[in-house]
């Protein structure tokens, strides 16, 4: 007997709830399918249906037979496309959600590569700082920026840590005086940076200990590249990614401040929904994302670390 012809011949018939409507769906005759039937009983010595006049149920033991066939039958179709696809070229619509200043900083260079890479790929890359729900949007991937991530169902990749400055225009620190110590903070003002895990709670590491200041500001935005104009007119101190503020640092436009007390970096995930299998194009998208993105991240921290010395 062939084993899993037979189970997906029981699968079947208990689907169908008769023989000949799961010989016409199998394309096999009806004698075949109840033959694959009474062996499995034969082989497991106990009656999995019960047979009326007018429709076959499934016994107990058929029952609990028929879920375990179900599900073995569905892992083995899921690993038997997962190496189909595996061969097969990226192709078709991609959904990408990203944070706004990230994406036009960062991402473009990587999406270029990624679409002459597998020119079949269809990227749609929607850039928001909000917070988008994958499943109920559609979206294949997301890229988060966090300190860490609220549980849910969404399976989560880490690429990288994204470095964090405190900084602020020279006009400003020449009018105000350069804070020495982070609680010098609470004497300024700060411009806040509303979407940061905890906006007017900046953390610094001072020795073994975690030094928590609760700044306050007038200014406070969701997007930290609105924040920059204000931080040029020398109108607040901000704490903003490097990929944000490192350009304009290296060229004097602005200067990091509390380089004595470092601050905790930030990490650059990719998420993706749990119930959604990896199809090459999203398998494609992860693999080259996560070696563009993870390499442009470490040279902005080395660079952040040569303008410290």
């Amino acid at each position: 007997m062939d084993r899993l012809s037979a189970m997906r011949t029981f699968r079947t018939v208990v689907e169908t709830g008769g023989f000949s409507a799961a010989a016409r769906r199998l394309g096999l005759s009806k004698a075949a399918v109840s033959k694959q039937v009474a062996e499995l009983e034969a082989h497991f010595g106990t009656a999995l249906l019960q047979r009326t006049t007018r429709r076959l149920n499934a016994t107990d033991a058929g029952r609990r037979y028929f879920e375990n066939c179900v599900r073995l039958l569905d892992e083995i179709s899921e690993v038997e496309a997962e190496v189909r696809n595996s061969q097969a070229e990226p192709s078709g619509r991609l959904r990408v959600s990203a944070p706004i200043n990230f994406g036009n900083a960062v991402l473009g260079p990587v999406i270029s590569a990624i679409a002459q890479r597998y020119p079949k790929l269809e990227i749609q890359v929607e850039l928001s700082d909000r917070f988008v729900d994958l499943i109920e949007e559609g979206f294949d991937v997301a890229l988060r920026i966090r300190t860490n991530l609220p549980d849910s169902s969404l399976i989560v990749r880490r690429v990288s840590a994204i470095t964090r400055s405190v900084c602020a225009a020279p006009s400003y620190l020449k009018r105000m005086g350069t804070p020495k110590t982070p609680e010098d903070l609470k004497n300024h003002a700060c411009l806040i940076y509303t979407l940061s895990t905890s906006p007017f709670d900046w953390k610094f590491s001072a020795g073994n200990k975690t030094v928590t200041v609760r700044v306050n500001g007038s200014i406070q935005s969701n997007n930290g590249q609105f924040l920059m104009s204000f931080l040029h007119a020398g109108m607040g101190i901000a704490f903003l990614p490097d990929f944000t503020v490192g350009d304009d640092v290296r060229s004097g436009k602005l200067k990091r401040i509390l380089e004595n007390y470092p601050v905790e970096p930030h990490d650059l995930y990719l998420v993706y929904p749990a119930n959604r299998h990896q199809s090459p194009k999203l398998r494609a998208f992860m693999d080259m994302a996560a070696q563009h993105l993870s390499g442009q991240c470490d040279r902005a921290a080395n660079l952040q670390r040569k303008d410290r010395r």
